[in-house]
C-alpha cells in the first residue's frame, strides 16, 4: 500500500509547530558551541551560538545564525568581520560569560587577541576562524550570517563542547581517535 500523502494535501491546512515544540525537537540534535566575536567601534563584542555550518570549500564559507535581538548582530553587520571561536570541552565558563547579561565587559580579564583587521580571538579555543562578512539573510526571527574564512588557527586538541537537550554532555575518552 502506498503511504505517500495524496496530491490533494494542502500545506496551508497544516498546523504550525509551537516554539516550545520546535525548541524541544531541535534540542535533541547535538551541536557544537561557539562564541562569535566582532567589534562595536573599538570595543570587542561576543555572543554564544550553536547554529553553525560549513557552507562551501571553494570559497571557504561558513554560516552562523543569530537572533534578531542579539546585541552582537548589528556590530557584525556594521564592521564586516567576525570570528567563530569553536569551544573546547573545558570552556563551559566561556558559555556562561558570553550568553548571560550584561553584554559589556565580557572580554574583561581574558587574554584575547586579534590579528590586524580581524575579529577578537578567545584564548585556547579548539579552533578559531576569522571571517569577512559575505552575505546576510533574514530567516524568521534570526539572520543567517555567511562569512568567508580568511584565517584559521587550531589552538587545542581538547574535545568539542557539545550542547544537547539543554545540557553540555561529555564525550567518552578516545572520541576523536581515527579508525
Amino acid at each position: 500500500m502506498d503511504s505517500r500523502p495524496s496530491a490533494s494535501l494542502d500545506p496551508a491546512a497544516l498546523q504550525p509547530l509551537s516554539p516550545v515544540e520546535w525548541r524541544l525537537a531541535m534540542g535533541r540534535f547535538p551541536t557544537g558551541v561557539t562564541v562569535v566575536t566582532s567589534w562595536k567601534g573599538p570595543e570587542p563584542v561576543g555572543t554564544t551560538a550553536n547554529a553553525l555550518a560549513s557552507v562551501s570549500l571553494e570559497p571557504p564559507l561558513l554560516l552562523v545564525c543569530l537572533d534578531l535581538k542579539n546585541p552582537a548582530l548589528a556590530p557584525i553587520e556594521a564592521c564586516g568581520v567576525f570570528g567563530v571561536n569553536m569551544l573546547a570541552s573545558d570552556h563551559l565558563h566561556l558559555v556562561r560569560r558570553f550568553s548571560q547579561p550584561p553584554e559589556e565587559n565580557r572580554f574583561e580579564g581574558l587574554a584575547w587577541r586579534s590579528a590586524p583587521g580581524g575579529a577578537p580571538e578567545l584564548p585556547d579555543t579548539a579552533v578559531f576562524v576569522d571571517c569577512a562578512l559575505a552575505q546576510v539573510h533574514l530567516a524568521g526571527d534570526h539572520k543567517i550570517i555567511v562569512g568567508r574564512g580568511v584565517r584559521v588557527s587550531h589552538n587545542s586538541d581538547a574535545g568539542p563542547l557539545l550542547y544537547h537537550k539543554g545540557a553540555f554532555p561529555k564525550l567518552p575518552f578516545g572520541w576523536g581517535e581515527g579508525i
